[in-house]
């Protein structure tokens, strides 16, 4: 039950407020009050989540990600997002998540993403929208913004190519090819050495070689091995580095 139901946004704002706070501080559950002034006056509902007198409490603002939509009518999703993570940074995982999930391909959670996870920035982002259409865009988002670890992290996470291709295409070739091997040892087959060298150049031996200091295992070292037939020099030295490896 809402402990606001008989109040009116419009006049008894104090009084909403206080009882709000009552019962976080009492560890009563405050969604059912929540949607209620959601469903009766979403600028009432902004205004205590994120406005100059917002209630700041983890419990509140919390369950105040449920209303996103609601939220997002009264504030620019830019705006509220970075309201969020500034007043309670312990949420900042569950703000980013969905903000990502909300706005896919938006610029601004890149660097809201920086604010939040920082030297694991781009992770949650890129995580989140793995299967959306701005996938791609926003791994070059991140490499560009030089997000090196999230996205080295996201490679591993996924097996999917595109942050090993587009650390590379903005030159950071040490970590496309860590993150070239990341995505082999969770996808062996995926095309991540072809993607990487479209992205690259056509001799993409340079970055290759970088990644022999990652390789951890002869079952990954041999998958690399069998998508580098096109280039016989760095072929023939993988065998040689296989026939020496004692890792399964």
């Amino acid at each position: 039950m809402s402990a606001i139901e008989r109040l009116d946004p419009r006049r008894d704002m104090i009084l909403i407020r206080e009882r709000i706070e009552r019962l976080l501080e009492a560890g009563a559950d405050p969604q059912p009050s929540m949607t209620d002034l959601a469903q009766r006056d979403p600028l009432a509902l902004a205004d205590l989540v994120v406005g100059p007198k917002a209630i700041c409490d983890a419990a509140w603002l919390g369950a105040s990600l449920k209303h996103a939509e609601t939220l997002e009518s009264s504030l620019a999703p830019n705006g509220l997002y970075r309201r969020l993570v500034s007043l309670v940074p312990d949420l900042h995982e569950a703000v980013l998540s969905v903000a990502a999930s909300r706005h896919p391909g938006a610029s601004w959670l890149v660097e809201l993403s920086r604010k939040t996870e920082g030297s694991r920035a781009g992770t949650i982002h890129l995580l989140a929208t793995a299967g959306h259409p701005s996938f791609a865009q926003n791994c070059w988002a991140h490499a560009a913004a030089g997000h090196l670890p999230g996205l080295v992290s996201v490679a591993g996470e996924t097996g999917r190519p595109e942050p090993a291709a587009a650390l590379v295409a903005e030159g950071h070739l040490d970590a496309a090819a860590h993150a070239m091997v990341a995505a082999l040892e969770r996808a062996p087959d995926g095309p991540v050495v072809a993607m990487m060298a479209a992205a690259w150049g056509p001799d993409p031996v340079p970055v290759l070689k970088r990644a022999l200091p990652h390789l951890r295992s002869k079952k990954v070292a041999v998958s690399l091995r069998q998508h580098c037939k096109g280039y016989p020099g760095f072929a023939s030295l993988l065998d040689t580095i296989i026939k020496a490896m004692v890792n399964a």
